[in-house]
């Protein structure tokens, strides 16, 4: 084989690998706009949630309205054009559509002042883009603070079911959700993307998590019952939280 012959068999590789990693790039370019669009709409979303279930409605109306604006221009690029992560997702339209649908309906009933409606309106939306990116075989970092909430929730149900620790059965099920959901916030640690990472109020709150779930064993060894009610009722605040400022 001569040079010139070496020379373009190199060429037309160079070119085959182009070809692949430019559209790969271009692909991962898409769902990031899409999930930074996202991402900003449902922090509205998340304060919404909030305002509505402490009864400031009037709030809550403001940060509703804010995330249907962003909302609409979300459903207005993707709803015939979704990024090729999510192209083969059979509900991929009628999820943008079913969460327009809750936000304008969930403004109609905060105008009202009726809480509970709005309530009853919104919250599906956390699951429906949970799914969405579930059936595409997406993860962000919203899920893995999904997955941390929904552990701690298994877990606090230790808080009004206090713990029989002469029930083997009993302490290892505390045992293994107690587990899971360190397991869990140490994900969140691991996965936050840089911009959350470096944020002091989240690095408090993970460090404070996660040293008064640690404390749990403890409380376990010590066979402690109010010990571990104290703790859990200490964390609560700390795991909604996480999701209102950083889900």
């Amino acid at each position: 084989m001569n040079v010139i012959e070496s020379i373009k068999i190199f060429s037309t590789l160079v070119t085959v690998i182009l070809g692949i990693m430019i559209p790969l790039e271009t692909h991962a370019g898409e769902a990031d706009a899409f999930h930074a669009a996202q991402g900003d709409a449902y922090a509205h979303y998340r304060q919404a949630m909030f305002y509505t279930r402490t009864g400031n409605t009037m709030t809550a109306a403001f940060e509703l309205d804010e995330m249907a604006g962003k909302w609409a221009k979300i459903v207005s690029r993707y709803s015939e054009n979704p990024p090729a992560t999510y192209a083969a997702d059979p509900k991929w339209r009628e999820t943008l559509e079913d969460v327009a649908k809750r936000i304008d309906l969930g403004l109609v009933a905060v105008s009202d002042g009726n809480a509970e409606q709005v309530t009853d309106q919104l919250s599906p939306i956390r699951g429906l883009l949970a799914d969405m990116r579930r059936r595409s075989n997406v993860v962000i970092f919203s899920d893995h603070v999904d997955a941390a909430n929904k552990a701690f929730q298994k877990l606090f149900e230790f808080r009004q079911n206090q713990p029989d620790f002469s029930d083997p059965a009993q302490v290892s099920d505390l045992q293994n959700r107690l587990d899971e959901t360190i397991a869990a916030y140490k994900k969140c640690v691991d996965e936050a993307p840089s911009g959350i990472a470096a944020n002091e109020q989240f690095q408090r709150l993970m460090k404070d998590s996660l040293f008064y779930l640690e404390r749990i064993n403890v409380a376990i060894d010590e066979k402690n019952q109010l010990g571990v009610v104290n703790i859990l009722r200490r964390v609560i605040s700390s795991d909604k939280l996480l999701w209102l400022l950083f889900g």
